[in-house]
């Protein structure tokens, strides 16, 4: 009688499921409708004040919101960038980071709203211009507006993280969200070129800023191609 060899029954492979899609962040939900009619009104307000203001206050805003702008948003684009350093700072730091880049860059678009409403108001551009830019006949002022476009971009992306905080959104998220970094050199640009002389040691400071913020992103490029 010959015998014959059963063979195991094979069992077939499991198709791997996909990870489910990352949910945002807690502490980033999206802006709900009282939050985006709070922000427009918050926008109105301080283009309002920058319009409106008269005196010694409409010069020294006219003299110095525009720097205020500039000194938070460098704060917040070198504050950002800190973040992402895991092994450099602890999560204690690194979640204190995260709150002064953002408070930083909150009230650097809020200086920069005022800085608008001044210049409108004062004609030295536009409202159309300084809306959509690249009318003013003068380079540096559209450089400047150029700034501000990708700051609000970078602001808007920051406050809706939630929603772009899945696996198939996240690379839109840090595209849109890092255009700051091109704002901020066109910020510095305008900033120093468009308004009055800057002294020499204002010119070394950010150069310094400039420099470090380009050798963190080289090393945070390389890191990721490893």
């Amino acid at each position: 009688m010959a015998h014959t060899t059963t063979r195991p029954t094979e069992r077939p492979t499991p198709t791997p499921t996909p990870p489910p899609a990352r949910p945002g962040p807690p502490h980033t939900p999206a802006p709900g409708a009282p939050a985006v009619t709070a922000g427009l009104a918050a926008v109105a307000a301080l283009l309002a004040v920058g319009a409106l203001a008269g005196g010694a206050l409409q010069e020294f805003l006219d003299e110095m919101a525009g720097v205020f702008a500039l000194v938070a948003l460098s704060c917040s684009v070198m504050l950002g960038l800190a973040t992402v350093f895991r092994d450099v700072l602890s999560p204690t730091h690194r979640t204190l980071a995260q709150h002064l880049h953002r408070a930083a860059a909150v009230a650097g678009v809020g200086f920069l709203l005022i800085h608008i409403g001044v210049k409108v108001a004062g004609d030295r551009i536009a409202a159309s211009e300084a809306v959509l830019g690249w009318g003013s006949g003068d380079r540096l002022v559209d450089l400047g507006t150029l700034a501000a476009q990708l700051f609000v971009l970078a602001l808007l992306t920051g406050l809706w993280r939630g929603v772009f905080a899945t696996r198939r959104w996240i690379r839109p998220f840090r595209i849109l969200h890092g255009l700051a970094y091109a704002g901020w050199l066109a910020g510095l640009v305008h900033g120093l070129g468009a308004g009055r002389t800057p002294a020499p040691w204002v010119v070394a400071s950010y150069a310094v800023c400039v420099a470090a913020t380009a050798a963190a992103l080289v090393v945070r490029w390389t890191r990721n191609r490893r």
